[in-house]
């Protein structure tokens, strides 16, 4: 967390929990009525001192920044380091609006969402800086009040802030190729390239929290539809016609996090209920990340324990949000059989992924890389074949996540399973 303010800009960084890094102690600073402050929680493990947000400093200015994002034509991850040394280097010779505006259009095949903390040494003030790239592909939202303004990766962050008391007159996604500048007295908001809109389609099967509202689009409401999509893709009514009849022997579950809104869906449209039979410790990271397989299974078995009760002597049907490896969702699969489930079906929400992320690794493996061009069931079909512990995979459709998210299917970027690249038009 850095804080600009006073004359001074400081920072404090260290590695555990948020609560356990900012405790009590913080609550005794007393901020001045002029002050920017930002937090960043990375999910890397590096030595501490190099967590972001990053202090860099010229003559006039000295800024903390923290960004997420990706270089396009270099294939590696758009790091502070990159993003400040551009800036640093412009700011020397301009102001630092000025400075911001030429990085943004040196990056414009970049993507990155950025929060900038400036001390400004010669006017004795300090401001807020926040900057999406023209494509939008990770999402940035803000409010406001008559004196501030709040800014976070999704919306649900402002909603708790209102919910705790915090009134704010207006809310919005950051418009992509924009920045704003907030100070004591100044709010200044400016388009520099025109947006490009490519936001991330995954960000609402799976990264985003389902209270969060993305480009005007509810995250829950969308999973619920996936669900919905999913029955109707594969004629699931009409396929477990006997659900009803074989409620003892059969039980539909999902994944948690994610998949328990894609659940909630199936299970409207199939008009049956669900139950809980994996539990997430929620002091773990996302697993899917993780390059080594055997350190991916044993942080899947770490992460899902199964309620035995829920699922023993009988067919599990379980919503997931995506099978990108595989390795996590054969590892919860193990564990629902050696819980005593009889079977094991996936239903997925995504669709298969056929192509790496542009910030993946890149050697990173694909549970569906080469079976692009065959049909959804020819692909679940073989998935599972890959996968011994789940006997049937079902997967969504491009079309259905299009429909489901609700924007235009240009405004989006599928490419890691439709291959269109929104970098090359």
């Amino acid at each position: 967390m850095s804080v600009a303010g006073d004359h001074s800009l400081r920072s404090w960084r260290g590695e555990g929990l948020v609560s356990k890094v900012f405790t009590e102690r913080f609550k005794s600073f007393t901020h001045p009525d002029d002050y920017a402050i930002i937090g960043c929680a990375s999910g890397e493990s590096v030595n501490h001192v190099t967590l972001p947000p990053l202090e860099i400093e010229s003559e006039r200015y000295k800024l903390s920044l923290a960004l997420d994002g990706h270089i396009h034509e270099r294939g590696e991850r758009l790091n502070e380091e990159v993003f400040g040394g551009s800036l640093l280097t412009r700011v020397k010779s301009s102001g630092i609006t000025e400075a911001l505006e030429a990085t943004m259009r040196e990056l414009e095949s970049s993507y990155y969402s950025v929060v900038i903390a400036v001390l400004d040494k010669q006017d004795e003030s300090s401001y807020l800086l926040v900057a999406r790239d023209p494509r939008g592909v990770k999402p940035l939202f803000v409010g406001y009040n008559d004196g501030e303004m709040f800014v976070a990766s999704e919306s649900a962050p402002l909603d708790v802030l209102e919910s705790m008391g915090e009134t704010l007159t207006k809310r919005h996604d950051l418009k992509p190729g924009s920045y704003i500048m907030k100070g004591d007295d100044t709010l200044l908001h400016r388009q520099v390239i025109a947006p490009k809109p490519a936001h991330c389609a995954f960000e609402w099967v799976y990264f985003a929290r389902p209270d969060s509202v993305i480009e005007g689009r509810n995250v829950h409401s969308a999973r619920k539809r996936l669900g919905h999509a999913l029955v109707e893709t594969h004629k699931l009514k009409e396929l477990y016609d006997s659900f009803e009849g074989e409620s003892e022997d059969t039980v539909l579950i999902p994944v948690p996090d994610s998949g328990r809104s894609v659940c909630i869906g199936v299970a409207e449209a199939l008009g049956v209920s669900a139950d809980e039979g994996v539990i997430k410790n929620a002091y773990l990271g996302r697993t899917y990340i993780i390059d080594d397989p055997d350190y991916r299974k044993v942080a899947s078995d770490l992460k899902h324990n199964i309620i035995k009760e829920t699922v023993q002597g009988k067919r599990v049907i379980i919503t997931d949000d995506s099978i990108v490896r595989g390795t996590v969702s054969e590892s919860v699969a193990q564990n629902l059989l050696k819980a005593g489930a009889s079977e094991v079906e996936f239903l997925v929400s995504y669709a298969p992924i056929f192509h790496r992320c542009f910030s993946d690794p890149p050697d990173k493996p694909l549970a569906a890389a080469s079976y692009e061009g065959k049909s959804l069931e020819e692909i679940g079909a073989l998935v599972a074949e890959k996968l011994p512990s789940i006997n049937r995979v079902k997967f969504n459709s491009t079309e259905n996540i299009e429909r489901a998210i609700g924007l235009p299917n240009t405004g989006i970027c599928t490419y890691c399973i439709t291959g269109k690249n929104p970098f090359e038009e």
